[in-house]
């Protein structure tokens, strides 16, 4: 499942996990699109439990609702 996290003209970056038999396979994906040959650049990426994503989940759920919205 690979979902753009934030978009520009000039700039592009996305997640992407895909089950394995040994867990979920995380990237973070950047691209380019106004290059000449734009292509996807791997930032990060790491094998992850369920349980390890649900950590992840919960740590942005509790930085989001520690800032007030306006």
């Amino acid at each position: 499942m690979r979902s753009i996290v934030q978009a520009s003209a000039a700039f592009e970056l996305s997640a992407d996990i895909a089950p394995t038999p040994y867990g979920h396979h995380l990237r973070i994906i950047s691209r380019i699109p106004t290059a000449r040959r734009p292509q996807d650049q791997v930032q990060f990426q790491g094998l992850f439990s369920r349980q390890d994503l649900l950590a992840l989940r919960d740590c942005i759920e509790g930085a989001l609702g520690s800032h007030k919205t306006q």
